[in-house]
């Protein structure tokens, strides 16, 4: 009898940069925050908010508008940040809203164009077609590397 391997399913966080509907596998979340007083970072990157002191460890946070060339993030009551870890240190992502949390199989999972809502495609590692929505998923290393 022959065994059917089926892939793992997929747990994505689902969120909004702007009207851009963006996901990133749960695994790579620590934590979702509320927007905390961000201290300035003078002569920093302008896609870096500031920091926040998240329980009495210092965090960059990176406003996700800038770092795709959008307005930046409005802070509101809807506005979180991300927790997630770039295999040295915690770094904030902040988004206008969190969503949903979606399961998808990898074979849901197409490749990204090169260019998702004005946004360079280099920036996703994939996109996911769900109930007529498109979520584009974050390459967090690039997004990362880059910031």
């Amino acid at each position: 009898m022959e065994t059917v391997q089926t892939s793992q399913p997929i747990e994505l966080t689902s969120f909004l940069v702007g009207d851009l509907l963006c996901g990133l596998e749960n695994s790579r979340i620590r934590e979702i925050s509320n927007i905390r007083t961000l201290t300035p970072v003078h002569h920093a990157p302008s896609e870096v908010s500031g920091v926040v002191n998240l329980r009495g460890q210092i965090m960059t946070v990176i406003d996700m508008g800038v770092r795709f060339g959008r307005p930046k993030v409005d802070v509101t009551n809807q506005a979180r940040i991300l927790v997630v870890n770039d295999g040295k240190e915690d770094v904030g992502l902040m988004v206008d809203a969190v969503e949903d949390v979606v399961s998808a199989s990898s074979e849901e999972l197409e490749s990204p164009p090169s260019n998702v809502a004005g946004v360079s495609g280099h920036l996703f590692q994939s996109i996911l077609k769900v109930k007529g929505d498109l979520i584009s998923i974050l390459d967090l290393d690039r997004i990362l590397k880059s910031a």
